[in-house]
């Protein structure tokens, strides 16, 4: 096969197993209310539970940049994939609270090592001018995912059949991986002169703007999960029907799947991309704050897409910051992208769920103004950028 075709060849197989985790971890919230009673759930609980999945990136984030840097993606991401589909096998057949989540934390782990490698992923076989397009479209399979279990896990017969069709899915994507993706061809001439682990992990944590987009990313991801969670809960507290309470969190992920789309582009267009992502930053901590008072029909709908959009605009371009900068590059970019994950996906574990609802409770209001502010820190942020952000295309 030409390289100029299995590049999308990689491109779909990565979608496929970037779908299956996220659609089964957003199946979580249109579930909410028949989960807490069946399980007996406190709301601390129920968000402990739709933000597991997360929990691999903290602590194998680095370590899976590190693997994949030194033995490949095919076996390093093939097998995480693999025990992902163990974990929600063994949801399927959960009957306690600490059953469901060793299952959610198990889905997390080939997610945990996709993430991860993503930019190194697209920066191995796509073109230096393709890919923050590439990213776009891996991180945009991740709100299709989320839009698609927002939308109709409701229809559902139970919730094990709803758990058993992710299961399906999961299965698929790992045999799809082992079947269809391969290393890289690396000529060695072309190769730096090796470096240890410890140098690899040293230099990537010297350069200032992964710390910087690392944190900025945590604050959108702290900002979107702790919505995501409990947005249909609150809008059937509004008195909403709970099928129309998914469906406007289902408006929510597709506004996530534009934003991840048309950010890039819309950056682009501009010519400086950290105005555009400053305005981003604003409009989604203005949305996430007060965006789901809004009167239900069509000003809700159209503000729930709003806020997905430009909650999710900036993402592309600051996880593909590690593959443009030139002390990083395509062969570090692994160890950089694990460490800018776990970075992050500290800020969507532990700000949802132990800082924002231990702090707000039972208030919405209180919840919804709390992961809103998230966002200011992303904004704040975004000021100490390097210019080198203007490169992607």
């Amino acid at each position: 096969m030409k390289k100029s075709n299995y590049m999308w060849v990689i491109l779909i197989v990565a979608c496929v197993a970037q779908f299956t985790p996220n659609y089964s971890q957003y199946q979580l919230s249109p579930m909410a209310p028949q989960l807490m009673e069946s399980f007996g759930l406190s709301m601390t609980q129920f968000s402990s539970l739709f933000t597991a999945a997360m929990i691999p990136a903290i602590f194998l984030g680095i370590i899976s940049g590190l693997l994949v840097d030194k033995y490949g993606f095919k076996i390093m991401i093939g097998i995480p994939l693999v025990i992902s589909a163990i974990g929600l096998c063994l949801r399927v057949t959960a009957s306690t609270y600490t059953g469901l989540l060793v299952a959610m934390v198990l889905t997390g782990v080939g997610v945990t090592f996709l993430n991860s490698n993503g930019p190194k992923l697209m920066g191995s076989f796509f073109p230096p001018e393709k890919i923050t397009t590439a990213m776009s479209i891996l991180l945009a399979t991740s709100t299709l995912a989320m839009s698609v279990a927002m939308a109709t896990t409701g229809f559902f017969a139970s919730i094990r059949s709803a758990f058993i069709f992710a299961a399906v899915l999961a299965i698929i994507a790992a045999v799809l991986w082992f079947i269809f993706v391969k290393n890289p061809e690396v000529d060695p001439a072309a190769m730096p002169p090796s470096v240890s682990v410890g140098e690899s992990l040293k230099l990537v944590m010297k350069c200032k703007p992964i710390w910087i987009a690392a944190v900025a990313v945590a604050g959108i991801m702290a900002c979107n999960v702790g919505i995501s969670s409990f947005l249909p809960t609150a809008l059937v507290g509004r008195g909403i029907d709970s099928v129309a309470a998914g469906m406007y969190g289902s408006i929510m992920t597709i506004g996530c799947l534009i934003g991840t789309l048309l950010g890039p582009v819309i950056a682009n267009a501009l010519g400086k991309t950290k105005p555009a992502m400053v305005a981003f930053a604003l409009i989604a901590a203005l949305g996430g704050a007060f965006f789901w008072q809004l009167p239900a029909g069509f000003l809700l709908g159209a503000g729930m897409l709003v806020y997905g959009a430009a909650v999710s605009a900036s993402i592309p371009l600051l996880m593909s910051l590690p593959v443009q900068l030139d002390e990083i590059g395509p062969v570090y970019a692994g160890t950089a992208g694990g460490f800018l994950a776990t970075i992050q996906l500290i800020g969507a574990v532990v700000v949802p769920t132990y800082v924002i609802t231990p702090i707000a409770g039972a208030n919405m209001n209180m919840f919804f103004i709390l992961s809103g502010g998230c966002m200011i820190i992303t904004m704040l942020l975004i000021f100490f950028l390097p210019e080198v952000m203007k490169k992607a295309k």
